[in-house]
C-alpha cells in the first residue's frame, strides 16, 4: 500500500466524526456551497466596487469556467484512476451505507474542486489584495480539498496537484487582469483620508 492510499485511508476512516460527515460533504457540493460562494462574492465585489466590481466578478468566474477546462485537458493526460474506482471495497461510506465503486475510472488527476477554490482565491489576492479575504478563501479552499480526501474522491497527490495548478492558474489571470486592466483593480472602495490629509486638503 503505496504513502498516497495510506493518508487517504488515514483520512477517510480516521477522521471519521458525525459532524465532519455533515461538514465536509456540505464543501463538496456544487449547489449548495459552491454556487452560493460565488454568489456571496459578487455582491461583495458588487457592493464594495460597482460595476467594476461586477466586471471583476465576471473575469472571476470565467477563471473558474477555463479552469475547469484546464483541469479536464489534465484528466485526460494524466487518465489517472479516482480511489472511489481503483479501491473502494477499502473506503468508509460517509454518513453511513454501503459505498459502491464510482463510474469514473479515469479521472482523479487532478481534482477539479482544489483546482477551481485554490484558482479563486489566489485570483482575488492578486487583484483585490484584501490579506482577511484572501486567508479566508484559502482556508475554505483546504477544506475543500480535505472534503475530497474525507469523501475518497480523489488520492492526496490528486488533491495537492489540483491546489498546485490552481495557485498558478488563479495568480497568472490575476496578473494579467492587473497588467492589462489595472482600471478593474484599483481599490474597489477609497481608503478614507487621515486627519492630517484633511486638515490640509482644508487649508
Amino acid at each position: 500500500m503505496g504513502v498516497d492510499t495510506q493518508i487517504l485511508l488515514w483520512v477517510n476512516q480516521g477522521w471519521a466524526h458525525p459532524w465532519l460527515d455533515a461538514l465536509l460533504p456540505w464543501l463538496s457540493q456544487r449547489t449548495t456551497f459552491s454556487l452560493p460562494l460565488l454568489g456571496l462574492l459578487l455582491a461583495g465585489l458588487a457592493w464594495r466596487g460597482g460595476r467594476r466590481g461586477l466586471y471583476l466578478w465576471l473575469l472571476l468566474a470565467a477563471t473558474v469556467v477555463s479552469g475547469d477546462l484546464l483541469g479536464n485537458l489534465l484528466k485526460q493526460l494524466f487518465a489517472q484512476p479516482r480511489p472511489c474506482f481503483e479501491i473502494w471495497e477499502q473506503l468508509r461510506a460517509v454518513g453511513g451505507g454501503v459505498l459502491g465503486q464510482c463510474d469514473a475510472p479515469v479521472t482523479g488527476m487532478p481534482s477539479s474542486h482544489a483546482l477551481n477554490f485554490f484558482a479563486v482565491a489566489l485570483f482575488l489576492a492578486v487583484t483585490v489584495r484584501r490579506a482577511w479575504l484572501t486567508v479566508g478563501l484559502l482556508l475554505v479552499a483546504v477544506g475543500v480539498g480535505l472534503s475530497r480526501l474525507y469523501l475518497g474522491k480523489h488520492y492526496p497527490s490528486q488533491v495537492l496537484t489540483g491546489a498546485l495548478v490552481g495557485v498558478a492558474w488563479g495568480a497568472l489571470i490575476g496578473l494579467l487582469v492587473r497588467r492589462f486592466l489595472p482600471a478593474l483593480v484599483r481599490p474597489l472602495r477609497p481608503e478614507p483620508a487621515v486627519a492630517g490629509e484633511r486638515s490640509r486638503a482644508g487649508s
